[in-house]
This record gives C-alpha cells, sequence and structure tokens, in this order.
C-alpha cells in the first residue's frame, strides 16, 4: 500500500512581518534568487564545467491600498525614502508540516503603484523591493 502525505502548506500559512509587526492586509508575496551560469568549453564540443557568476535577489510584495498608505507615512511620504529593513517569511502551518521561515535581507522598496478602476471592491498595490541576500529555512 502506497501511503503519501497529503498535506501541503497553504496560503493561510503565511505570515510576512515588516518594521516589527505582521502585515496583515497583505495580498502576495514573491521572492527568489538567480545565479548566472554558463557552461564553459574547451578541448571537443562539449563543456567541461559550469562557470558561476553573479547572484541576484527580487522580492515584490502585493497590498491592500490602507497598507499602502501606512508605508507611505512611515516613509515621510515615499517609501524609497525608508531604509533598508528585512522582511521575514514565516510558514506556519497548521497541519503535521514544519514551521519554515525566509528572510529577505537589507530590503529597500524601489516602486509602487496606485491603481483603481470601476467595480473594484477593494484597492491592491505592488510593491517592487530591492533586496541584498534571501536566507531561506532560517532560524531567527
Amino acid at each position: 500500500m502506497d501511503i503519501r502525505n497529503t498535506e501541503e502548506y497553504t496560503w493561510s500559512d503565511v505570515k510576512v512581518v515588516m518594521f516589527g509587526r505582521e502585515v496583515t492586509r497583505l495580498r502576495a508575496v514573491k521572492y527568489g534568487s538567480k545565479q548566472e551560469k554558463e557552461p564553459i568549453y574547451a578541448a571537443g564540443n562539449k563543456p567541461v564545467a559550469m562557470g558561476r557568476g553573479n547572484k541576484s535577489f527580487s522580492c515584490e510584495i502585493k497590498v491592500l491600498q490602507s497598507e499602502l498608505e501606512s508605508i507611505i507615512e512611515s516613509g515621510g511620504g515615499n517609501p524609497m525614502d525608508i531604509p533598508p529593513f528585512d522582511i521575514v517569511i514565516a510558514f506556519v502551518p497548521k497541519s503535521g508540516l514544519p514551521m519554515k521561515t525566509d528572510v529577505v535581507r537589507h530590503a529597500e522598496f524601489t516602486d509602487f503603484d496606485k491603481d483603481s478602476k470601476q467595480g473594484d471592491k477593494s484597492h491592491e498595490s505592488t510593491m517592487g523591493i530591492a533586496c541584498l541576500d534571501i536566507d531561506y529555512n532560517t532560524v531567527i
């Protein structure tokens, strides 16, 4: 008999902390890492090694407008003026899965938008974030 774990992390398990408080008006969070990699060729026509270059990190959040307005206010009118901060993303499952915590390090806002259209029941804003590193599955 094949018994599999049917548990999975869900959106309701995600907790995001910025500026010392949980962001409760969060609609989405996206972050990740990239590294330049390129096959190195020598004798013959097949690569003999992998060259590794710079790493880069990215982050983006979507928040309701009330959250955006709080962030704008805390930045003195411009979120891009807020000094670097960390973003803690914790996956806190209600099931038997283990808690996992990632930390976006030295984050700074790079852009945001305000969007409104007919029929909207709420307003959501996307905020771009530059960061220097991301610690995955870390203990804080």
